[in-house]
């Protein structure tokens, strides 16, 4: 019984570090904003991506919207402390949600303009693809990657948002 749990947490373990090393898939969209994106970006900074593929994973979601938009992305207002300004990284959120260009508008209401410019709609129809490619197993979690310069995954971390978790995050990001 003990042999057969050990098996699996180690298989659980090669599998989710399995995308670390490969490069990203090329995607490309519009943020809420209405500006072009393609990923993987190569403009010599490390990217932060993070990736939901269903509406179960939204409160996994949710829990890392602050953290990471504390942490990693720029602010307007130029006079606070800014951590973004430390790790100068480009972050990009895809909710790869089937039918998310029919609930956009919606989709903008209840989100802050100012996650706009970060918060791609992909335009690529072959969500599974990607999702296949970057081996997610579970479309209940949330899926964070940090991408190198030149778009390969140098660390992943999935699900609900913990201190250690976001750890991992910002050491690669370094």
């Amino acid at each position: 019984m003990k042999k057969s749990i050990v098996i699996i947490l180690i298989a659980l373990s090669v599998n989710l570090n399995a995308q670390i090393g490969m490069v990203f898939p090329d995607v490309s969209g519009q943020t809420l904003n209405d500006k072009y994106i393609g990923l993987p970006i190569k403009n010599k900074k490390k990217t932060i991506i993070g990736m939901v593929y269903g509406r179960a994973a939204e409160d996994d979601l949710k829990k890392w919207l602050n953290p990471l938009y504390q942490t990693f992305m720029v602010k307007p207002e130029k006079n606070n402390f800014d951590m973004a300004a430390i790790y100068d990284v480009n972050f990009v959120f895809i909710p790869v949600i089937a039918g998310l260009k029919n609930v956009i508008a919606d989709f903008k209401k209840g989100t802050d303009k100012e996650f706009w410019p970060y918060i791609m709609d992909m335009q690529s129809k072959d969500m599974q693809a990607i999702e296949k490619t970057l081996k997610a197993a579970d479309r209940k979690t949330a899926y964070i990657y940090v991408l190198d310069e030149s778009g390969k995954i140098i660390e992943m971390v999935s699900g609900a948002y913990t201190e250690d978790k976001m750890d991992k995050l910002e050491t690669a990001a370094e």
